[in-house]
């Protein structure tokens, strides 16, 4: 049965998601902040907010929920999961929770969530002054300057000798709406996607990852919904880099989330 679903984010990655959602038959309206973001090709309606302000899109889904047509499910798309959750509570839809968001959208917490569920992860730090991120530039190699949320890959920079230390710590800051910086070894990494189903993850990736995989969602205390993650190898060991509940565009787990996001509509 045809349904209305809300996907966060129109970026050049998601089109073709959007493509394969609208082959499905369903209602597509996307939500990005620029006018030409190229997954609003294949969008019925277009709510133009910025996804990295939770308030503001939640509020254009409401009014275009309440005034057009009822939007049935959400899909986010990209690590924007502080707006995830409040859209799905706004609108009263199945998807994440607020304190799963929160814990997922601050980095630092959540790396020591992953300690504790026993999922090994890479050198990491808080940075509070530019000197602090010039000495640990001199001591490591690797290293991604960031904000302690998730704010977009665009304000994540990764330190080269040609990069300003004390400009990219201010860029980082002014893009924390706590004010809060933080530093990791960031080696190349591999993309795994997951799906939790009542506890139960299926995986996209090689069977070894599993276990990682699984304590990842346990930290998170994810029981349903996707999961995206990026994982190292290094010296026959693997290390969780990051992982967070949102779908990737390519995921092969888009069928299982839209009747996730759509259950009971």
């Amino acid at each position: 049965m045809s349904k209305t679903l809300l996907i966060i984010s129109g970026s050049a990655a998601v089109a073709e998601a959007a493509r394969a959602i609208k082959a499905l038959g369903h209602a597509l309206v996307v939500c990005d902040t620029d006018p030409e973001a190229p997954a609003f090709a294949f969008a019925d309606s277009c709510l133009i907010a910025d996804i990295w302000a939770p308030a503001d899109c939640a509020a254009a889904a409401e009014r275009y929920s309440r005034k057009i047509r009822r939007i049935d499910g959400l899909l986010c798309l990209t690590d924007a999961v502080m707006t995830a959750a409040a859209v799905s509570e706004r609108l009263r839809l199945p998807g994440l929770s607020m304190d799963i968001a929160a814990l997922a959208d601050d980095r630092l917490r959540l790396k020591r969530a992953f300690a504790s569920a026993g999922a090994t992860s890479c050198w990491h730090a808080a940075i509070v002054t530019p000197q602090e991120l010039q000495r640990a530039a001199i001591a490591r190699e690797n290293l991604v300057v960031k904000p302690v949320e998730r704010r977009g890959s665009a304000q994540d920079h990764r330190l080269s000798n040609a990069e300003d230390p004390a400009a990219l710590f201010r860029q980082a800051q002014a893009a924390s709406p706590t004010g809060r910086v933080m530093v990791e070894q960031y080696p190349p990494t591999t993309r795994v996607c997951a799906f939790v189903e009542a506890g139960v993850c299926q995986l996209e990736g090689p069977a070894e990852w599993r276990g990682l995989v699984e304590r990842a969602a346990a930290a998170l205390d994810l029981r349903d919904g996707p999961l995206t993650g990026e994982i190292a190898v290094s010296d026959g060991r693997l290390e969780l880099i990051d992982a967070a509940p949102y779908l990737a565009p390519d995921s092969v787990f888009l069928d299982a989330a839209i009747a996730l996001a759509t259950r009971g509509a």
